[in-house]
């Protein structure tokens, strides 16, 4: 049963309202089949079990091989075909639209069309077989618009397969583009951290490339001095005295060289307070675009490094989405702290968005990114002409552990 079932693959309808629309189907003629039963005064027992069974396979696609597949659709419409020569149901033959429906799922468009040819064939066999049961039954002088009826009828159907087959084919071209769109987003999404992480690791091999030549040279040619100069301390003093200064300016020289190493190293150590950084930024966002804006900063804990980047870079993609879009003229940004979160609150009085509307950018799914990579939270507040709110809250439990094992690192938040 496993096996069969991983090489049948099932997969489920990918449009719930077309499985809807199926199974509105089914139950409008379910409902004419109750309907005319009453006529011959027995339950249509053989009707029910096809539409029951036409019912659970419209929920349940397969997958996998093409021959699966066929045989999926071949069942289908040996069950309407069935259904249909039972006779009393004229409307069953309808049906064939939910193959169409599901062969757009499962097939090619070449295919699709095959099937749609098809299912309009047997349409057209069942309505000459009609004609055949009931032409007797009519009156001459009524003939006339019972063709009517039935030609109608007949080119209602086939415009209904045509528009059904390009509706589909269309969900499903939109759908695809969305998720190559989505692939391709997650695709530079990946290669941008690839390359902050070569970036990195480029600027870090730099920086062991010049401890390797500069300071490696600089001790190497120490050693040397201070080997000559403890050769010639007997014999020559003076001269050893000179090796010896040499060696201390070398010394010295080895000195500067760590210095600079280690400060490129904790570059982001030694990054600004958090609340420097933020003015910064307000400073700079005032400046470019006139926009009065407002800075609260309250509580006061420390943050490690990652959580102080974090906030920094919300703040920075938050004010540069405002100087684009917003046409704000008031934008107030609050920090704050209690004992077990840091929350930051930024809002303007610009044109607001409608959020199920936007465009997916590199943005605000930045901003989600960072915030979940620390297991908080970002909620979006917003809607056309009434200004936008970005609040988020970061858990400072974690990150004041995290600074119990490195206390040496810390980004501080005054009051």
């Amino acid at each position: 049963m496993i096996a069969l079932q991983r090489s049948l693959k099932p997969q489920l309808n990918p449009f719930r309202f077309l499985l809807y629309a199926e199974w509105v189907m089914i139950a409008t003629c379910f409902s004419f089949a109750i309907m005319e039963s009453f006529g011959e005064n027995q339950v249509p027992v053989q009707h029910v079990l096809v539409l029951a069974v036409l019912s659970v396979m419209a929920a349940i696609l397969p997958g996998g091989k093409l021959s699966y597949k066929l045989l999926y659709v071949g069942i289908e419409i040996g069950l309407i075909f069935y259904g249909a020569t039972l006779g009393y149901l004229h409307v069953l033959p309808t049906l064939y639209l939910i193959v169409l429906i599901q062969s757009c799922f499962l097939f090619k468009p070449l295919m699709r069309w095959i099937v749609a040819g098809l299912s309009f064939l047997l349409f057209l066999v069942h309505q000459v077989r009609y004609v055949q049961n009931i032409t007797l039954l009519v009156e001459p002088s009524d003939r006339h618009l019972f063709w009517m009826h039935l030609i109608a009828e007949t080119l209602m159907f086939g415009l209904g397969l045509f528009f059904v087959l390009k509706l589909v084919s269309t969900l499903l071209s939109e759908r695809q583009a969305k998720e190559a769109l989505a692939a391709a987003h997650e695709q530079l999404r990946q290669y941008a951290l690839q390359i902050e992480e070569l970036a990195a690791l480029q600027e870090r091999n730099h920086i062991a490339r010049e401890i390797h030549d500069s300071l490696g040279h600089t001790l190497t040619a120490q050693n040397i001095q201070l080997q000559t100069a403890a050769k010639l301390w007997q014999r020559d003093p003076d001269q050893a005295h000179t090796f010896l200064q040499q060696a201390q300016q070398l010394a010295a020289t080895a000195m500067q060289e760590v210095r600079r190493s280690v400060r490129a190293l904790r570059e982001d150590a030694e990054a600004p307070p958090l609340e420097e950084a933020i003015a910064h930024l307000a400073k700079d966002f005032q400046q470019g675009t006139g926009v009065a804006i407002s800075t609260s900063i309250k509580g006061q804990t420390v943050i490690c490094p990652r959580m102080g980047k974090t906030l920094h870079r919300i703040v920075q993609e938050a004010l540069t989405n405002i100087r684009k879009h917003a046409q704000a003229t008031q934008v107030n940004i609050q920090l704050s702290t209690t004992a077990t979160d840091v929350n930051l609150v930024i809002e303007d009085n610009g044109q607001g968005f409608d959020p199920n509307q936007r465009s997916n950018g590199f943005g605000l799914q930045g901003m989600q990114e960072r915030v979940a990579a620390i297991n908080g939270t970002l909620q979006l507040e917003t809607k056309p002409e009434n200004g936008c709110r970005i609040i988020v809250k970061l858990p400072l439990q974690n990150h004041l552990e995290q600074h119990e094992r490195h206390p040496g690192e810390r980004i501080e938040i005054s009051p």
